[in-house]
């Protein structure tokens, strides 16, 4: 069974939070559908079990239902009753279909690049909105970077946090810029980017940061946390940019 990229998880939602509820739905069709269209689920494929794909994405299995049933509307796959979902021959070609969106070829630190432009002025947006729950959350998303053991999960445990970062905004339009961040990544060739974060000193270096980003917000310093942030991007660039792989 074709194996899907790793993806930042999402927790729980709450019935209050629709946006955050609607963007997890879109982010699990696009990617499905990002997979077929690149040919890493091929027609006639079986496609994960919905149990699965709800652990996968650490979502809910009505999130991913609705998501699968978009790609049927759309002609991307189709059910087989007792056995799965199945990529389409003709793969989207429903009436519903949309075009999907088209990522530019983006390079590392083109990615580290645009989340120094965008995510401190998230800052501000967070002070302002965020309520205790939201903090808790953060700071449990930050002590899994904390305990994290490999690069790998070290890697997985930061897009969480700043994930998380995120839709404590409560807006859907930079939710929605963060999620194609998150899939320009594959694109960019991140797994074989080795010299980020590659020694237990620098992913403390880097956990240690996002722990003064996250104190920063708590105290509702926009500011300072603003500033953090930049700083945190700048210091990844330069690491990117001036280490040959």
């Amino acid at each position: 069974m074709t194996q899907i990229d790793a993806v930042d998880p999402a927790p729980e939602l709450e019935d209050r939070e629709l946006p955050r509820r609607s963007a997890d739905e879109q982010l699990i069709y696009r990617r499905l559908r990002r997979e077929i269209e690149s040919g890493r689920f091929e027609p006639g494929d079986r496609l994960p079990p919905e149990r699965d794909l709800a652990e996968h994405f650490d979502t809910t299995r009505s999130l991913v239902r609705r998501a699968v049933q978009r790609l049927e509307r759309e002609r991307w796959v189709y059910r087989h009753v007792g056995r799965g979902t199945f990529v389409a021959e003709a793969a989207g070609t429903g009436a519903d279909a949309m075009p999907a969106e088209r990522l530019p070829k983006a390079s590392p630190v083109d990615i580290l690049e645009a989340r120094m432009v965008i995510e401190p002025g998230f800052a501000e947006l967070v002070v302002a909105r965020a309520t205790e729950d939201d903090l808790q959350r953060l700071e449990t998303k930050l002590v899994s970077l904390e305990k994290s053991p490999t690069q790998q999960e070290f890697r997985e445990a930061g897009y969480a946090f700043h994930l998380e970062i995120a839709r404590v905004t409560r807006n859907p339009l930079l939710v929605h810029v963060f999620e194609l961040i998150i899939e320009a990544r594959a694109a960019a060739g991140w797994g074989r980017l080795r010299s980020l974060n590659d020694t237990p000193e620098a992913r403390r270096g880097q956990a240690a940061a996002n722990r003064a980003i996250l104190e920063a917000l708590k105290d509702r310093d926009a500011e300072l946390a603003r500033r953090l942030l930049r700083a945190h991007f700048g210091s990844m660039v330069a690491s990117v940019a001036f280490r040959p792989e």
